[in-house]
């Protein structure tokens, strides 16, 4: 299929200091419990070229961050014969961008070349938004996801291997995790959430934990199976999920307190203060000061 311009969304701005960019949409995973593939196609790309003259009027525009979206981000290039990394290394030579951000990536398309480049020093934050689903290898594979419970941990090992501060340095901020987690698969019994809820606490303790409930979609495979999960019990895991997330954030935000980092200001002013989020993610306050609006300044957290 031919791709055009048309096929992807323009960038569009939330506010003056940070752009979304998508590069990507379509996806050909076909998960028991997803609409996207019927909904949006086949995964498909705009080429490279397109992408930076995008970038390149988001920087004229003065904006200073770039969050690069898609369906399927990892699986840019599938149309054009292009890489992600590719994409990456170009998009980190364009000048007046700052800071740029992945949106979302599957755990198998985050390889060790993009994570080495990427700690390299580039401008790609320490900040990575990473799909789970389930902490059960059991459901993984029964919805169709293409990793094991212990290939996602290893990947994140070996992120922090090469991104987190070594135990000597007390001021290189830590690696941010945000991990997508669906409560309440069909089939997903009071031990398989358990087997999630212990990955979560025990193995990976990521920063944030985006939880979903599992919302039955017409047309999906899992919509047919018989084995549903009662929505009483869904929000019940949900809610343990939630508190497990709150208790994982307030202790990475305490581990990185008094690190250094550089945090951009936004526009946004509620009772005199003006906020931004550090390189990995964590929102930080002061008094608003006009001149500081999207001005990345060094902090101590």
């Amino acid at each position: 299929k031919e791709i055009s311009k048309e096929t992807m969304a323009a960038f569009s701005s939330e506010e003056r200091t940070r752009s979304f960019l998508k590069v990507q949409d379509g996806c050909n995973n076909f998960c028991a419990y997803c609409t996207v593939p019927y909904a949006r196609g086949n995964s498909r790309n705009i080429p490279i070229s397109e992408v930076l003259e995008q970038a390149r009027k988001i920087a004229e525009s003065g904006i200073k961050e770039i969050v690069i979206t898609g369906v399927n981000t990892g699986d840019f290039g599938r149309t054009t014969g292009e890489s992600f990394l590719d994409l990456l290394k170009h998009l980190n030579d364009v000048q007046g961008i700052e800071r740029y951000r992945i949106s979302s990536i599957e755990p198998n398309l985050i390889t060790e070349d993009i994570i080495d480049w990427i700690a390299s020093g580039t401008k790609f934050q320490p900040h990575f938004h990473i799909p789970l689903q389930s902490g059960s290898d059991t459901i993984l594979k029964r919805v169709g996801r293409h990793y094991t419970t212990e290939f996602f941990a290893d990947r994140i090992d070996y992120i922090r291997s090469v991104m987190d501060p070594r135990p000597e340095d007390s001021t290189k901020p830590f690696v941010f995790f945000g991990i997508d987690v669906i409560a309440g698969l069909p089939g997903e019994t009071d031990e398989l959430f358990e087997e999630t809820y212990s990955f979560l606490k025990d193995r990976v303790r990521p920063a944030f934990i985006h939880v979903f409930p599992y919302s039955r979609r017409p047309g999906t495979v899992a919509a047919g199976w018989k084995d549903q999960v009662k929505d009483s019990l869904k929000t019940e895991r949900v809610a343990r999920l939630e508190s497990l997330c709150s208790e994982l954030h307030s202790e990475f935000v305490a581990k990185n307190r008094g690190r250094r980092s550089q945090v951009l200001w936004e526009s946004d002013v509620k009772d005199g203060l003006m906020g931004g989020y550090t390189g990995n993610y964590i929102r930080v306050e002061r008094p608003y000061e006009p001149g500081l609006v999207n001005m990345i300044e060094d902090i101590t957290i």
